[in-house]
């Protein structure tokens, strides 16, 4: 039998369990799932992550990535205006793995996250589906309209 995902977790469950997990959230969702949704499911209620990290140091200009780092600085909020005149807000974090750093930006809405300090210096993060470019200040991870910043628990 297949079992997709299950390289994931296969130092904590039997695939015989692995295989009844899944069974049981194939049941559960009424059918609504395949079996690779629902082994993607049992490995994420494990605590594991079906996300495949690249380190920043393998980060490539113009490609989509997704990394688990931690922020070790930021700047300061700043407010501008764009050209059509409308107000825009942009704090860069200082993101860093054990393979190197990059900067990452929080636009707009996003900068609440560190005015009400749930992003802060010392925060591990994971950028889902962010886009990858070279900038004056070396590479550039931006979230872009289908990425996203999951704060990881301490």
């Amino acid at each position: 039998m297949r079992r997709p995902h299950f390289d994931k977790v296969q130092d904590i469950l039997a695939p015989e369990a692995f295989d009844a997990e899944v069974d049981r959230v194939l049941v559960e969702w009424g059918g609504l799932l395949d079996r690779d949704a629902a082994s993607m499911l049992v490995v994420e209620r494990h605590g594991r992550s079906v996300a495949t990290f690249t380190r920043i140091a393998d980060l490539e200009e113009g490609a989509e990535a997704s990394l688990r780092a931690q922020v070790v600085g930021m700047s300061p909020v700043r407010e501008f205006t764009r050209q059509d005149g409308s107000r825009g807000r942009v704090v860069n974090l200082e993101l860093r793995d054990e393979s190197g750093f990059c900067r990452f930006p929080l636009w707009d809405e996003d900068v609440a996250l560190v005015e009400r300090g749930k992003v802060a210096v010392g925060t591990r993060v994971r950028i889902l589906d962010a886009y990858v470019k070279r900038t004056n200040w070396g590479l550039e991870v931006t979230r872009g309209k289908f990425g996203s910043l999951v704060l990881e628990e301490a």
